[in-house]
């Protein structure tokens, strides 16, 4: 299918077009047509060699002259006249929180920075104290590190399919494999894959391997190779009987781990990938499987997910750990579009193919009118769409489809719509998708500001980031936490792989303040709603059981909550 290529190409478009400072609907367009073409599930070459281009939502005939032109000929000439036209570095220096159209010309013209790599350097030689605070400059410098540490990383999805891929290949062979590493841990973005086995054979079988294009490392016990993607690959083989302290040590943290160590040194032990052992007499204690390890050491089982030393090893001495959520404890999803706003299925598929998964509930939750980029429903449309939304619910009961709105915050901090409409919806998530170039302070105010209003029951991917992509708002999240347990609210755990906004650290901040969160997939077709999965790892990173989390209640609860 060609239509991750053809999007990526609409994105590309929509970035240079918007650096060369043209019109900002027209940068609209490409960005929502390259969404709605990632999102479908028919492949765009196959619409293109049938001349139905147009037949996709946001695609008319300029676009698809443009869609056409690259499919015929593998190029894109208004993409090429406007690469050669932008000053390199442009619409990569855009990436950076604080940079606009406007500040990446005026730093690749007037002082020379093509790279975000120059920009840093400009920053650090002192050459931009006259054009940048040293407030905003060490927001940028953050921004910076964050933003060159995901070029080296893969989303969890890009990961998972690497090792789907693996796990394909070594079982062709007969050899089993295991996930390590910060996969296994289920952080947001991860860097080397980390594989185990108790087969011989698994290193030598990586050397092999068809996507390997560089051989690293070669040995019995581990192999290490470079894919065509670049990323790396180890491959380490263990005795059955050391398989469990392997699988402790290479699945990590690092940090977790010399919290172990520490602990098994007071116990006259020692603890290594091979085992746990009495340091004197050198007799092995415990090491065939995880299990016994941290039975061994007096623990109860520390899950994957809480691997990081932010004190699970402290709540494993006093069997304190949290009953972590599962996937099959939620019983609805409370945000996702249709074909009314910017999504590419109708709402009758989403609502059926969420009925399927076996959930009681689902809130359709399509853009309100300040978002034209997302084709944002009027009051009037909305109306129309509960009809729709009565007339399914006849049929589908007991499944019952929730009528939401994902709320515009304005630039000025008003709503979209007035609470006297607001009212008749039976839950309101509240989003920023305009003005985020404002202050922290301005930005903050807003949310907050929405959070207080009776009528909005939740707030949407809090920062608004895209992992690798955009940086997140600068709001101040613990005055955005305040304001929900204030006023009775819920915050959301984005599933959207890109997004998985709010992260772990400020969803367990949130949760010990009392404050619910929901967890959701944001999808935008029905393949998109497995996203939740994600969102759950998120959960369960952040410590969350499923009394924590609004979407693991009854309908009934969920919409006593939002009344």
């Amino acid at each position: 299918m060609k239509n991750l290529e053809v999007a990526d190409l609409l994105d590309r478009l929509g970035t240079l077009v918007e650096a060369n400072g043209e019109d900002r609907f027209k940068v609209i367009a490409y960005h929502r047509a390259a969404t709605s073409v990632r999102n479908m599930k028919e492949d765009v070459a196959e619409l293109w060699e049938a001349g139905k281009l147009e037949d996709i939502q946001y695609v008319g005939s300029g676009i698809a002259k443009k869609i056409d032109e690259y499919l015929r000929t593998g190029r894109l000439r208004i993409l090429d006249d406007l690469q050669a036209k932008i000053p390199p570095g442009v619409p990569e220096l855009m990436n950076v929180t604080g940079i606009g159209p406007r500040t990446a010309h005026k730093l690749s013209h007037e002082y020379g920075v093509k790279s975000v790599q120059e920009l840093k350097e400009a920053i650090d030689r002192g050459v931009l104290d006259g054009e940048f605070g040293p407030t905003v400059k060490s927001s940028i410098l953050a921004g910076i590190a964050r933003l060159q540490s995901y070029k080296t990383r893969m989303l969890l999805p890009e990961a998972e399919g690497v090792f789907e891929r693996l796990t394909a290949y070594y079982s062709g062979l007969g050899i089993p494999i295991a996930m390590a590493g910060s996969l296994r841990r289920g952080k947001e973005t991860v860097g080397d894959l980390d594989l185990l086995s108790t087969d011989p054979r698994a290193t030598g079988a990586l050397e092999k391997y068809p996507g390997a294009t560089q051989k690293l490392e070669s040995g019995p016990r581990r192999a290490s190779v470079k894919l065509e993607s670049g990323v790396q690959v180890d491959v380490r083989y263990f005795r059955e009987d050391e398989s469990g302290a392997a699988m402790v040590y290479f699945t990590g943290s690092k940090d977790h781990n010399i919290a172990l160590r520490t602990l098994a040194m007071e116990k006259g032990w020692k603890l290594n990938e091979y085992g746990l052992f009495d340091a004197k007499g050198g007799g092995r204690l415990a090491g065939r499987t995880e299990e016994e390890i941290y039975a061994k050491l007096g623990l109860s089982y520390v899950a994957p997910e809480l691997r990081e030393n932010r004190g699970e090893v402290e709540a494993a001495k006093k069997d304190e750990l949290p009953r972590l959520i599962r996937s099959d404890q939620v019983r609805g999803d409370l945000q996702m579009h249709s074909t009314w706003s910017d999504g590419v299925d109708e709402l009758e598929a989403m609502a059926r193919a969420a009925a399927e998964r076996g959930y009681d509930y689902v809130a359709i939750t399509d853009h309100s009118q300040a978002v034209r980029v997302a084709n944002g429903l009027t009051e009037e449309r909305f109306r129309r769409q509960w009809k729709e939304i009565d007339k399914l619910n006849s049929g589908l009961k007991p499944f019952r489809i929730i009528r939401a709105v994902e709320l515009e915050i304005r630039a000025d901090g008003s709503l979209d719509f007035d609470n006297r409409f607001l009212d008749e919806f039976e839950l309101v998530g509240a989003s920023l998708h305009q003005s985020f170039r404002q202050s922290a302070d301005k930005l903050t105010a807003r949310v907050v500001g929405a959070l207080s209003n009776p009528s909005v029951d939740f707030l949407c991917h809090p920062t608004n980031r895209l992992l690798g992509r955009r940086e997140g708002n600068p709001i101040e999240l613990k005055k955005v936490i305040e304001a929900a347990k204030d006023n009775g609210k819920a915050l959301e755990i984005d599933g959207e792989p890109d997004r998985l906004d709010m992260d772990e650290v400020w969803a367990r901040k949130a949760m010990e303040e009392g404050v619910k969160l929901l967890v959701d997939s944001d999808a935008h077709s029905t393949g998109q709603l497995d996203n939740i999965e994600y969102g759950i790892t998120v959960a369960r990173r952040a410590w969350l059981e499923p009394k924590n989390v609004l979407n693991t209640q009854t309908l009934k609860n969920v919409l006593e909550f939002a009344a």
